[in-house]
């Protein structure tokens, strides 16, 4: 098993926008997508932003992200160069490569690039898909979607719970994505309702936690620091979001070995090095 760290762009913002009393510096900041290469298939945490987001962002009802998009996150992003499908064929792979997906939460940088990969059989929190998909008009903006990402695409999405049945370290539901343990997914909500975390361990015995959204720069998670009032209101996060960090938080202090990774941490590249560079 090999795992790759790609980002669809970059953001640049304010450090305290993200960071609740962290000031005004600019900070440059990944959209994280995860690739994982197994013996037979590749699969995916989350899309990042895709080929058609220009077109996406046009209608007014989206105006609102399309400004958070170009003045908030102030993001470069070529949709020929970074979307995930061409940077996978700089990998020697081809987009029908990827035979599963995981979405961690709905948003329009992390669901951007579904409809880039058409075969793909993808994995969607049921809490998450019930709350987007049944919003309209202003809401959608207000909460970061863009509905055409993920509805009436024709894509083949399984929507799943975590079960009771089978608690997972200090959490307690899981869903067990392949039955072999290997990649666990966990409830995280708060910035997005159904948003969803996952557990990776490597035949290497290495462990990652993909927190997706929980918190964006590592301060959030080390020092427990919110988001700013802000950015909370930008995106709609709920006052579950406190406590999904206070169990990474409690997660991160049980097990010292684990590396756990936001999708938006400014230290990659760095602190791990972008694909080409993999993982064991």
């Amino acid at each position: 098993m090999k795992m790759y760290f790609l980002s669809t762009g970059f953001g640049h913002v304010a450090k305290g926008l993200f960071v609740q009393g962290a000031g005004m510096k600019s900070v440059q900041f990944p959209i994280l997508s995860v690739l994982i290469e197994r013996a037979n298939d590749l699969v995916l945490f989350d899309t990042g932003i895709g080929t058609r987001i220009e077109e996406e962002m046009r209608p007014p009802i989206y105006w609102g992200n399309l400004f958070f998009h170009r003045c908030v996150m102030r993001t470069r992003f070529d949709p020929q160069h970074d979307a995930l499908v061409h940077q996978l064929s700089r990998l020697s792979f081809q987009p029908s490569d990827v035979k599963n997906v995981i979405i961690s939460h709905l948003h329009w940088d992390h669901a951007g690039g579904m409809r880039d990969f058409p075969h793909a059989h993808y994995f969607v929190g049921r809490k998450e898909w019930d709350f987007a998909s049944r919003l309209t008009n202003r809401a959608l903006f207000k909460n970061a979607f863009i509905k055409e990402q993920f509805c009436g695409a024709g894509l083949d999405i399984e929507l799943i719970e975590a079960d009771p049945r089978t608690p997972f370290k200090n959490f307690p539901a899981s869903y067990d994505l392949f039955g072999d343990g290997s990649m666990v997914l966990v409830d995280l909500p708060g910035h997005s309702p159904g948003l969803m975390g996952m557990y990776l361990t490597m035949p290497s015995g290495r462990k990652f936690f993909f927190s997706a959204d929980t918190f964006y720069f590592p301060e959030g998670l080390e020092q427990r620091m919110p988001k700013s009032k802000l950015m909370q209101s930008l995106v709609s996060e709920g006052p579950e979001s406190e406590a999904s960090i206070n169990r990474v938080y409690d997660l991160m202090k049980s097990d010292p070995q684990l590396e756990i990774v936001g999708s938006h941490d400014y230290r990659l590249p760095g602190r791990y090095e972008l694909a080409a560079n993999f993982y064991e």
